[in-house]
């Protein structure tokens, strides 16, 4: 290891003075950087490990700050702390750092080695003898690799489709309390497409519907697709195949995240995976025509937008028509359905029905619930009044 690493004594003695100043986050400051082997690579790559672990130890090394620390754990595996940046802010500079290496690594030795990002919340420290110390630090994040480190509630939103003027089925959607807001679906990621809150949170929502009372009616998953969730297509397959046995009304996946960053490959090995699974497949982008063409080549049904997301993004409600307008535009002709989630009022689905939206769900509906609802009719003019 270079003389560019912090070493271990220098590295605690950061970690315990944020823990002194009383640091609050939800994502804490403490990011690990993993360069590992997969199973099948562990006993074949040789000589490509050594080199690879060199790459990413030179683009740590070139991607740290004055006052930033890193300290190896053990071969393959990088402790990292930023005090000069906020909780965020930090999280995102990690991930940057694991998306670095990895597209350093394409074409060479990366077959067969998983780069990945987790965070160690500081909160998680606070009480624990020696805090501070690489041991504690290391035990916290081998625990939370095998447990969710943030608390994600799962609630429930009735569908509603236009066609057949009833409720047909659930939607699944995160709640989480941070810092005095109430935070619904994508909200509860702070670091955008990439954040790597979104593994946690698709499992979360797999076991939400697995718990679920079996319901008649479809069943709508949200599961984020980036650079840490949905890699292993086989163990995609597998769970949804699992989860389709607890929807024998349907389930549709819809993939949100990095969907519109993706490449074309990634995309159709991830759609594939959860139709081999049993599932039909939603997508939520927003695609020219030729994009929209190739979603329903590879098995898309629907093209969902989420009105919550848009009013997040400060969109008025003329705004929000017009997208709307703009996606019905160019998907026209394609084939797939369109989805509009977490509507507010009877007049947005009205408009949105108009340009040939057909399943809905939102405040119209009822409010969000901890249990799933039972299909019934649900007149139109119930929904615009």
């Amino acid at each position: 290891m270079t003389e560019h690493f912090t070493d271990r004594e220098a590295f605690e003695a950061i970690v315990h003075t944020m823990l002194e100043r009383g640091s609050q986050g939800s994502f804490g400051r403490i990011h690990l950087v993993s360069v590992l082997p997969d199973a099948e690579g562990a006993s074949s790559l040789g000589a490509a490990l050594p080199k690879a672990l060199s790459i990413a130890e030179h683009i740590i090394q070139r991607r740290l700050s004055p006052g930033d620390a890193c300290v190896p754990l053990e071969q393959g595996k990088y402790m990292l702390v930023f005090p000069g940046l906020t909780d965020t802010e930090g999280m995102i500079k990690a991930t940057a750092i694991s998306r670095e290496i990895k597209e350093r690594l394409f074409g060479q030795s990366a077959g067969h080695i998983n780069v990945s990002v987790q965070v160690l919340p500081l909160d998680r420290l606070k009480h624990r003898p020696a805090a501070a110390a690489l041991p504690a630090m290391d035990n916290v994040l081998d625990t939370q690799e095998r447990h969710a480190a943030v608390n994600l509630q799962v609630v429930f939103q009735p569908v509603w489709d236009a066609t057949r003027q009833a409720v047909i089925g659930n939607r699944t959607m995160t709640l989480r309390h941070f810092q005095g807001h109430e935070l619904l679906d994508d909200a509860v990621q702070l670091a955008g497409e990439q954040d790597p809150l979104a593994r946690e949170r698709n499992i979360v929502l797999r076991h939400a519907v697995a718990a679920a009372p079996i319901t008649s009616g479809q069943v709508v998953m949200p599961q984020a697709l980036n650079d840490h969730t949905m890699t292993d297509y086989r163990e995609v397959t597998a769970e949804i195949r699992h989860l389709t046995a607890f929807c024998p009304g349907g389930l549709m996946v819809e993939l949100s995240g990095a969907v519109s960053s993706a490449s074309r490959g990634r995309l159709r090995d991830a759609i594939h995976a959860i139709l081999a699974g049993g599932a039909t497949v939603g997508v939520r982008i927003f695609p020219e025509p030729e994009m929209a063409r190739f979603l329903k080549d590879c098995g898309v049904d629907h093209l969902c937008v989420n009105e919550a997301q848009a009013k997040q993004a400060s969109f008025t409600h003329s705004a929000l028509y017009a997208l709307l307008a703009v996606v019905a535009h160019e998907v026209r002709g394609a084939g797939l359905g369109l989805c509009l989630w977490n509507t507010s009022s009877g007049q947005d689905i009205k408009r949105a029905a108009s340009l040939g939206f057909s399943l809905f769900s939102g405040a119209p509906f009822g409010a969000s619930r901890p249990d799933m609802v039972q299909p019934h009719g649900w007149p139109t003019d119930k929904v615009f009044l």
